[in-house]
């Protein structure tokens, strides 16, 4: 069962009655943690069909904000919502799922399991009713509500008409930060946040820290990190590290890395089994793409990975 909020409760989010052109709910059908005002809440939000490499940088985003202190905000769909959502319960952090039907139903019936441990460890939440069920209008409805709870929304992947379009649409309508990470122009699922960054509608982001910088000028950065997944400085040859760095989120052929590098086939062939052993590299039909872990390691080649930490600032001193 859930519990009603509407907009004379304390716990009610003063942020959802500042949506611009649209209508602020009237109430609210919430499950798990009560709303706290305090937190800084940002949006994850993409495809239902991401991509591997997709799938990847949600996770990244929404584990290192958790970690900084920011609720993750999105709405339980398959693909980049879902691997947002579980990120940050995994980083022991605070998630939102909003939902386009009641709290209580089941939807997608996939991640049935998941919403009811956000329920118990973050929260659910809905403008409808519980055993609301769900329609195909009610989804646009809910995207004003995660872009309203949020002071940004990052837009990770999204096809032409990608419902994470409309939720960049609506925070951008309330005068929210639009986020986006820039994709491959081969890649379908990238021509929503590659259109936000054209027409200047997004920010372009390649790296939690960015977000960090823009919502929590108040973080301090420190040059070392307690992040146990975080990479080492890692020891590659210099033609693994040449050929790592040629590397994209679509396949590239061995034989295109080879011209680029103009090195012998054998060389090129070992590096790139090299870093498919390593789990830097995964080998495809059409040729040879890079890992989340590829790209941690390839940054931390090019400069040490800077961690955020939150500290509060005594103003009597």
């Amino acid at each position: 069962m859930s519990r009603l909020l509407d907009r004379f409760d304390p716990e009610w989010p003063a942020c959802l009655n500042e949506l611009g052109p649209w209508p602020s709910p009237r109430q609210l059908y919430l499950r798990g943690r009560p709303l706290d005002a305090e937190k800084t809440h940002v949006a994850i939000v993409g495809t239902r069909r991401p991509t591997r490499a997709g799938l990847e940088i949600a996770e990244r985003f929404a584990r290192e904000l958790s970690e900084a202190g920011f609720v993750i905000v999105s709405g339980l769909a398959l693909g980049i919502d879902t691997a947002a959502h579980r990120a940050a319960l995994k980083a022991g952090g605070w998630t939102i799922a909003v939902l386009g039907c009641g709290v209580d139903v089941a939807y997608p019936a996939r991640n049935e399991r998941l919403q009811n441990e956000i329920a118990a460890k973050g929260t659910v939440l809905s403008e409808y009713p519980d055993g609301t069920g769900s329609t195909t209008w009610q989804f646009p409805e809910r995207n004003r509500i995660i872009a309203g709870l949020c002071k940004g929304v990052i837009v990770v992947e999204g096809g032409k008409k990608s419902g994470a379009l409309i939720t960049a649409s609506r925070a951008l309508d309330s005068n929210r930060a639009v986020f986006a990470i820039p994709g491959s122009i081969r890649n379908p699922m990238a021509v929503t946040p590659n259109e936000l960054i054209r027409t200047s509608q997004a920010t372009l982001v390649t790296k939690p820290r960015h977000v960090f910088e823009d919502l929590a000028p108040g973080l301090v950065w420190k040059g070392h990190s307690t992040d146990p997944l975080a990479p080492r400085q890692p020891e590659l040859e210099a033609l693994e590290q040449r050929v790592l760095e040629l590397l994209d989120d679509a396949p590239t052929p061995a034989d295109r890395i080879r011209r680029d590098l103009e090195e012998a086939s054998g060389a090129v062939a070992l590096a790139l089994s090299c870093l498919e052993v390593r789990g830097l590299a995964r080998k495809k039909t059409a040729g040879y793409e890079i890992t989340g872990a590829g790209v941690r390691v390839r940054e931390a080649l090019l400069a040490p990975p800077m961690r955020p930490v939150l500290i509060s600032i005594d103003s009597s001193n």
